[in-house]
């Protein structure tokens, strides 16, 4: 049942991720709120869950974007599987350890999806980059909260 309310919750997050306001973007660059989803679904339930939420975050996002799509699932199942094999040991279920990991996150996910395709031109990369990080980590904390609390109500601890 976790699973399906964290497919709802992806698909809300990926909707607003692309419909993002315009007025909130700082430098037509808006945050990353499906990194910060994986991130939390891994944090929260651990590297199956994680796992399971950088697919269905890859399949959302290749379902509205025009990219090479192979570094997206590459990135995103792994960011997922990772956290949540750290999940306990390395990384705390906190909201500030959500904001921290996105933060790390969102540039190593970007140069994975680099690595598979190389944009035209790196400068507006590096700003969009350097904007989509800080700005991902400080709304991975209520996209934590919310992935917290579902997993609390739907798969509570023994």
């Amino acid at each position: 049942m976790a699973y399906l309310a964290y497919l709802v919750l992806l698909v809300l997050l990926t909707a607003i991720e692309r419909t993002w306001p315009g007025w909130l973007l700082i430098y037509d660059q808006g945050p990353q709120l499906v990194a910060a989803a994986i991130i939390s679904a891994g944090l929260c339930a651990g590297p199956v869950a994680g796992c399971f939420a950088g697919l269905i975050g890859a399949l959302l996002l290749g379902s509205a974007e025009s990219a090479w799509l192979g570094g997206t699932f590459f990135a995103y199942m792994a960011l997922g599987t990772v956290v949540g094999l750290l999940r306990g040991t390395l990384l705390a279920e906190r909201a500030p350890m959500a904001a921290l990991v996105t933060l790390a996150a969102v540039p190593i996910v970007e140069i994975i999806r680099l690595i598979f395709a190389a944009p035209p031109n790196p400068a507006p990369w590096v700003l969009q980059l350097l904007i989509a990080a800080p700005y991902s980590a400080l709304l991975a904390m209520p996209v934590f909260a919310g992935f917290h609390w579902l997993t609390r109500l739907l798969a509570p601890e023994p």
